[in-house]
């Protein structure tokens, strides 16, 4: 018998032989044994969702109302870690909880780990710890490279490569945290092959201490997923500082006011409502036709479902029980 290399191919009565259904690590938003992305512009909200998260994950609690399936969580930070202890003290406080002391760990500084050191040395920092992480949290991915250009498809689809080594090994799932470009509608910021790698992506907009969260990306489960609404609340962490003053910490609570997306429609949105028709076929296919993207039919009819929601969601849309749809004059 030959020596396996560790690549294979296996029969299809093998591969019949896996679950079908998907095993979420939080119910229809991450898969485990995954890559995904989190992405939004600077002050957003979007390390404060992800820290939630992670404590909800860490204590096997429900995250807005999305089962998890509890495990260890690593956060590889980037930021000081004085302002992420006020985070994780206000999540606590907030929800009555005691975070699981042994199942959340944080970084101590930001590294390459799209350099051969920087990988072997969180590797090693993993098999240092007493249970494998179940998450892997990288906030951001522009402070976790040190020789890959953010630009470069080549570049973005070896950094996603190497952390395949790592998911494969742990069979974790990791989650990047990014930024938009300088037009928020444009998407992460970056090159393209970043998107495209990934098994899922999720966009947090945020304006005013409110932020959506909405996915734009789910490879194996629908993409339609309703938008979660957040407000950013101030806690007081039950101490004073050096001169007497309350010290604060902050976290994200559940919000029924959406971020107002009227104003500013993203581009999608702005064609699915330019292309209307009240029959989902046809304003599907009219979608496909109006937008001039460069892009596949498959991706377009992403685009056009994910424009569809925000529209019901916003009130921009109605949808009838007979599966039909009107606009909102009134909206």
């Amino acid at each position: 018998m030959t020596e396996s290399t560790g690549y294979n191919f296996i029969t299809l009565d093998q591969l019949y032989s896996q679950p079908l259904e998907i095993d979420w690590l939080i119910e229809d938003i991450m898969p485990s044994n995954s890559i995904g992305m989190v992405y939004g512009a600077s002050g957003c909200g979007k390390s404060h969702i992800i820290l939630s998260m992670a404590a909800m994950v860490a204590n096997g609690l429900p995250w807005f109302d999305n089962d998890t399936k509890q495990g260890s969580v690593l956060v590889m930070a980037g930021e000081g870690l004085a302002g992420i202890a006020r985070r994780i003290k206000a999540i606590e406080i907030e929800n009555n909880l005691t975070i699981d002391r042994a199942k959340l760990h944080i970084s101590d500084r930001a590294i390459g780990l799209d350099t051969i050191e920087g990988h072997k040395l969180v590797e090693q920092a993993i098999e240092e710890l007493k249970e494998k992480p179940q998450i892997i949290f990288i906030d951001t991915l522009s402070r976790h490279l040190d020789e890959s250009q953010e630009n470069s498809n080549d570049d973005m689809a070896r950094f996603i490569n190497k952390l395949d080594l790592i998911r494969l090994k742990y069979k974790c799932t990791i989650v990047l945290v990014h930024h938009t470009g300088k037009s928020e509608n444009q998407g992460a910021r970056g090159a393209s092959a970043l998107k495209a790698n990934v098994d899922f992506s999720f966009k947090v907009s945020g304006e005013n201490k409110k932020c959506t969260f909405a996915c734009d990306k789910m490879k194996d489960a629908d993409d339609a997923i309703s938008a979660k609404c957040f407000a950013i609340k101030g806690i007081n962490l039950g101490e004073l500082s050096s001169k007497g003053k309350p010290i604060t910490g902050a976290c994200v609570v559940k919000s029924n006011t959406a971020v107002s997306l009227k104003a500013s429609l993203p581009s999608n949105d702005e064609t699915a409502l330019a292309c209307f028709h009240p029959a989902k076929k046809e304003w599907q296919n009219a979608y496909i036709k109006t937008c001039t993207s460069p892009i596949s039919d498959e991706s377009k009819i992403s685009q056009y479902r994910r424009a569809r929601t925000k529209l019901i969601e916003t009130g921009q849309v109605e949808e009838h029980s007979d599966g039909s749809y009107s606009i909102n004059e009134a909206a």
